[in-house]
């Protein structure tokens, strides 16, 4: 058997439901792959697959590290008719759709790796290290994807339930790992165009470092992407603020701020137009169709002319101005 580092998701095949989505939790898993049948006895749910199922090992068994592929599960090969109604919840005989991801692989069938429950603090930190410093390597090298499965495999040793036991010192040094993992990701994300994944991860990195200028830098970058310019200025100041109130500007970020003033000027400027062009068209076209009193012959002219009662052609001379006599 081997330790293998995943991301999957379980979904119900006939609804579409989610039961499990280890990337929207952002804490892939570790199991333990062996060819052994009956993951529903004790032993098979220690292994811990994630969600305990056997169709966790079938499917790995056919992939490689890096790949991510989609399976049709049968309710046998799932929860059966049992069902599982703790985490993930799935009712009975339903059949789900795996969508899983191999990051990584380690140990061996004669050389097992170790499980995470059974790793020391320093164990954990270094292999977080170990991961990310492979991550920086895949990325410097243009290799995103790499990097990406790198970073992610460097997260299953800082989950949830890990991170909230730490204190002191402890805590600091993870929560410094947390961060860098997740900045790495989020540039990796943003070199690869994938703005939305970007967002997501700087969220992480502004949950514990809420003063970190490249989160929001990289922040504003994606939003800019997006179109959401009024944000991604926000997002530039503040990273300029962050960069000057340590005593250095960053240059990149002056640019981008100049970047997104020329857009949003460019913006307001076509908006500017289309508005005088909607009302001057309008005027253009009132004009055209309104008739012109100097063009109409005489006698239609006056047959044009509002129709006075007696009374009122009477007031109306009244207030005539008087013509001016000559001495």
């Amino acid at each position: 058997m081997d330790a293998s580092a995943a991301h999957f998701a379980l979904r119900d095949a006939a609804t579409g439901d989610v039961a499990r989505d280890t990337r929207a939790d952002m804490e892939p898993v570790q199991f333990v792959l062996s060819a052994r049948e009956g993951t529903r006895d004790a032993v098979g749910m220690e292994r811990r697959a994630g969600c305990g199922i056997e169709a966790m090992d079938a499917c790995a068994m056919t992939m490689k590290v890096g790949e991510r592929a989609t399976f049709e599960v049968p309710a046998e090969l799932a929860y059966g008719d049992e069902g599982n109604f703790t985490f993930p919840s799935v009712g009975r005989n339903r059949a789900l759709v795996l969508d899983l991801e191999i990051l990584g692989c380690r140990g061996s069938a004669a050389a097992p790796d170790v499980r995470q429950t059974d790793m020391t603090y320093e164990t954990r930190i270094e292999r977080v290290r170990g991961h990310r410093a492979d991550g920086n390597v895949a990325f410097a090298a243009g290799d995103d994807r790499a990097a990406i499965r790198a970073y992610s495999m460097a997260l299953t040793y800082l989950t949830e339930d890990f991170m909230m036991q730490l204190f002191d010192k402890y805590e600091v040094e993870a929560h410094e790992e947390f961060v860098a993992v997740h900045g790495n990701l989020a540039a990796a994300y943003l070199r690869l165009n994938e703005p939305d994944n970007v967002i997501t991860h700087v969220g992480y990195v502004l949950r514990v470092d809420e003063r970190n200028a490249k989160a929001y830098f990289r922040r504003g970058k994606a939003r800019f992407a997006l179109g959401q310019d009024d944000a991604a200025r926000e997002d530039f100041l503040k990273a300029k603020q962050i960069t000057e109130e340590a005593g250095s500007r960053d240059a990149k970020i002056i640019a981008a701020l100049r970047d997104i003033e020329q857009s949003i000027r460019e913006r307001e400027r076509e908006a500017s137009a289309a508005f005088k062009g909607m009302f001057g068209q309008q005027t253009s076209e009132s004009e055209r169709t309104k008739p012109e009193s100097s063009q109409l012959p005489e006698s239609e002219a006056r047959a044009k002319e509002p129709q006075l009662g007696f009374f009122s052609r009477a007031v109306t001379s009244l207030f005539k101005p008087r013509q001016a006599r000559t001495v």
